[in-house]
């Protein structure tokens, strides 16, 4: 049941799964060099939607979004502190991050690119 799920999400036109490559790689090195996602799984993860990310921003994508669960990969921590060096990340790819899948929360900044 999970697997026919799984396969039906990615069969959708507007789901894009794809594999690490050799930049996705690298900036999951040079995230977790920096300090700034505590496990390995994040590295990976974080690294392949900033690259992906930052590759859509310049084939003139706009409007990027990355909805997160995991406060390891929120810009923010438990009690709303802004974690710096992550927030970072996501500005310079362009990338807003929800805390959830209703994209709601936090509130789009207007000026956000």
């Amino acid at each position: 049941m999970l697997d026919d799920n799984l396969r039906s999400l990615a069969a959708l036109p507007c789901i894009d799964i794809f594999g690490l490559d050799d930049a996705m790689l690298d900036r999951a090195t040079a995230l977790a060099l920096a300090g700034i996602a505590p496990k390995p799984f994040d590295h990976a993860v974080l690294g392949g939607t900033l690259v992906a990310a930052q590759r859509l921003w310049e084939r003139g994508e706009r409007g990027l979004s990355f909805c997160e669960t995991d406060g390891d990969l929120q810009p923010w921590g438990r009690y709303g502190d802004p974690k710096p060096e992550l927030r970072a990340a996501y500005d310079q790819a362009h990338v807003w991050v929800y805390a959830d899948f209703t994209l709601t929360q936090p509130v789009r900044r207007p000026d956000f690119e």
